[in-house]
């Protein structure tokens, strides 16, 4: 039953064309492919307080405001990512504070405070590649400024750069305090450190801090099922305030953009960065990219969701069967979707909470919804008292759906804090990145003397695995010269667990929007197993990106007869899903097994260097594979759509310089790897084969030999051939396959 069901893209990716792979039972292909599942990362960290994690010396605690605000002096509350009144710690803290007493205990009028959010088209470009996002920005904003206005108050919008706007607004509203959320994401965190510490020395400006936590810093575990078992009760969210202190009469509150005008302001801005003359290939797939998030089914959906007459707050009631849904508008269109329809065009085989995630990504993504709301009114739907039962015990799938991603966005929040101070290796970093409103890590590692003309060099994991398992490859590539990032996928090690639709579609957009927005320039990519698959995906539809392509024992089918047309036609036709239910049986049954047999099968893995499967690394397969989500990101594998061909994406669609390093490990248990590289060497006149006596994860397992190869391949084959002039891939189209064809959906066209 299990052979039966094992999907064709994992079957066929470990069995050569000549079939001497074939022997391996499906059941035991699964639990290795799975075994890879959370390989590498670092030492489990002790609890800690968040406070003391978070490493901003600059920064005092809002709840010290009063402490330090003068009798007459007003207050500047800085919207980000937090666009909402309601549980808003540092909008009431800084109304109390502001409203307090005058000195001695004297009665004293309120002072000012003043709401701003400064619209930095740069910083804010990364919308432009969120399907709605410019539209879902501007609409927050309006409904933002109105629930402001009838609180008393009202916001000041500012378009400019975030040094100089900030200290405008400091210096003409006369404040010397600033409230604002602390940031996880580092391109977030460091321009406003930016903003803050400029208006600091030019104005004396203090910075207080806030975040909205739903457990307790001190009861924190970065090992979510202990976590869960000594975390205490939930927060309660604060209501919005009933009033707020007037907003300063020298202030000008300014003009929000409409949903249009946001959307050429922010893609001219995205777009701008590409523009240098350098690279015009990629600013034709940032324009594409960006014409694609403007229009089609999500990007209708964002608009509609977020353009409607309901607030995010009363979405979530309707969605979870607090408030009923409006009657129809006589001013409905043809076009109008109720929430019924939204809800059902969002659901996907084995994903629960897809609908919640698609409705409420860009609330998540902009905060118009705080986690300890969701949670809130979870329960309040569920009929339950507020943390009565864990998440998942609640009874409505909506309810499940709701409270498990408001469980899941405050833990990995707080293992973002904790994972800022983490050591992968010599010279590299940690850095955190919110992609469609769920955060994910990347390692980074930046060149003392950078090679002139380098490109970064991008490293993708396998399935399951994270960026950190590249950790004896980033210092040793970095130092000859190169930019070198290694990102975690959505789904795996320490990134969020989302209810999406895992597919390699989703994964090949992630990589690209995180060279686009991330790397912002052309990457050699160098991918494993799967993540050697995907990283073909990005090659192939996006070649601009690419500059070079190395697959460490790649997955993927190797089909000389593979026929394009035929697959689109199979992509259309679709294919049934297996039964849920025995989906969930079948992964739950070998995640247990998984979690009973990791020491002996990590030295497997290994067989040339089993000292790098060590304890170290077991701890934390056990910690990743605990997430929640964990198990639902692994069922995805029964629902992938079928892949296009390896040797087909490598020869005809990207065509340019690959090296096949190992192609599946001479030594891999999984298959056999000389056969497979002896079928890409002939079917593929761009891949040059060089096999090592490794097993399946070389990269850790020889790293020596890894990086010595790499750098080779990049110097002769990709450096060199582009000096002369002869790199395949400079001459293939601005943009391969970037638009899905006519007649196929939006999702699974170019797996």
């Amino acid at each position: 039953m299990v052979a039966g069901l094992v999907p064709r893209m994992v079957r066929e990716s470990t069995r050569s064309a000549d079939g001497p792979g074939a022997h391996l039972g499906s059941r035991l292909l699964l639990l290795l492919l799975l075994l890879q599942l959370l390989v590498p990362q670092q030492l489990l960290h002790t609890a800690a307080p968040l406070a003391d994690n978070y490493r901003d010396t600059t920064w005092y605690d809002v709840s010290e405001l009063p402490q330090h605000l003068g009798p007459t002096e007003p207050v500047v509350l800085w919207y980000r990512n937090d666009l909402r009144v309601d549980d808003h710690p540092g909008l009431t803290a800084a109304a109390v504070a502001v409203g307090a007493a005058g000195p001695s205990g004297t009665s004293a009028s309120p002072r000012p405070l003043a709401p701003v959010f400064l619209l930095d088209p740069v910083r804010l470009s990364y919308l432009a590649f969120t399907p709605g996002g410019p539209e879902a920005l501007s609409a927050a904003l309006e409904r933002l400024r109105a629930e402001l206005r009838v609180r008393g108050s009202d916001l000041a919008i500012r378009v400019g750069s975030w040094e100089q706007q900030l200290t405008a607004v400091a210096r003409t509203v006369g404040s010397r305090a600033v409230v604002s959320e602390a940031e996880v994401e580092l391109r977030w965190r460091l321009p406003a450190g930016a903003a803050l510490d400029r208006a600091r020395d030019a104005l004396g400006v203090a910075s207080y801090g806030w975040r909205a936590a739903l457990w307790r810093a001190d009861h924190f575990d970065i090992r979510y099922r202990t976590w869960r078992a000594q975390r205490g009760p939930p927060a309660e969210p604060l209501p919005a305030p009933s009033a707020l202190p007037p907003f300063p009469a020298s202030v000008e509150p300014g003009r929000i953009p409409g949903a249009a005008e946001m959307r050429k302001l922010l893609t001219e801005a995205a777009l701008a960065v590409y523009d240098d003359g350098k690279d015009s290939g990629l600013a034709a797939v940032a324009a594409a990219v960006a014409a694609e998030c403007a229009s089609g089914p999500d990007a209708d959906r964002a608009v509609r969701v977020c353009a409607g007459p309901d607030s995010p707050l009363q979405l979530l009631k309707m969605y979870l069967g607090t408030a009923p849904a409006p009657p129809p508008s006589a001013t409905a269109t043809a076009s109008s979707v109720s929430l019924d329809e939204e809800v059902a065009a969002l659901r996907r085989p084995g994903v629960d909470g897809a609908p919640f995630t698609g409705l409420f990504s860009s609330a998540k993504a902009l905060g118009t919804l705080s986690a300890r709301r969701v949670l809130k009114e979870a329960y309040i739907a569920d009929g339950r008292p507020y943390g009565s039962v864990d998440p998942q015990r609640l009874r409505t799938p909506a309810a499940v759906a709701a409270a498990v991603a408001a469980e899941a966005a405050d833990f990995h929040r707080a293992l973002a804090v904790l994972d800022d101070d983490r050591v992968v290796g010599p010279g590299v970093e940690v850095h955190f990145w919110r992609w469609r409103g769920g955060l994910t890590d990347y390692c980074v590692a930046e060149p003392e003397q950078p090679l002139p003309g380098a490109p970064a060099v991008l490293l993708v994991h396998g399935f399951g695995a994270f960026g950190d398992q590249w950790r004896d490859n980033m210092a040793a590539l970095a130092a000859a010269g190169f930019r070198v990032l290694a990102p975690t996928f959505p789904g795996f090690g320490r990134s969020q667990k989302a209810a999406v639709p895992y597919s390699q579609d989703l994964w090949r957009d992630f990589l690209r929007d995180f060279v686009l927005q991330v790397v912002g320039a052309p990457v050699v990519v160098a991918g494993n197993s799967i993540g050697g698959f995907i990283s073909t995906c990005l090659a192939a539809d996006y070649p601009p990106l690419v500059r070079g392509l190395v697959l460490l024992n790649s997955a993927g089918p190797i089909d000389p007869s593979f026929n394009i047309d035929s697959w689109r036609a199979a992509v259309a036709a679709g294919r049934p899903a297996p039964p849920a239910l025995l989906v969930s049986a079948i992964s739950s049954a070998l995640f247990w097994y998984l979690e009973r047999t990791v020491p002996s099968t990590l030295k497997w893995l290994y067989p040339t260097n089993p000292a790098k499967a060590d304890e170290w690394l077991e701890r934390e397969i056990l910690r990743a594979a605990g997430d929640s989500g964990a198990i639902d990101v692994f069922k995805a594998v029964w629902y992938l759509p079928p892949p296009r061909a390896l040797n087909w994406l490598i020869a005809e669609a990207w065509r340019g310089p690959t090296l096949v390093l190992q192609s599946q490990g001479a030594l891999d248990p999984l298959n056999d790897a000389p056969s497979r590289a002896r079928q890409l060497g002939r079917l593929c006149t761009n891949v040059e084969v060089e096999l090592l006596q490794a097993g399946h994860c070389p990269h850790d397992e020889v790293p020596e030999q890894v990086n010595e190869a790499l750098l080779r391949f990049i110097r002769t084959s990709v450096l060199r051939d582009e000096q002369g002039g002869s790199t395949a891939a400079t001459t293939t189209p601005a943009v391969a396959a970037a638009s899905p064809a006519p007649s196929l959906p939006a999702l699974g066209d170019r797996a």
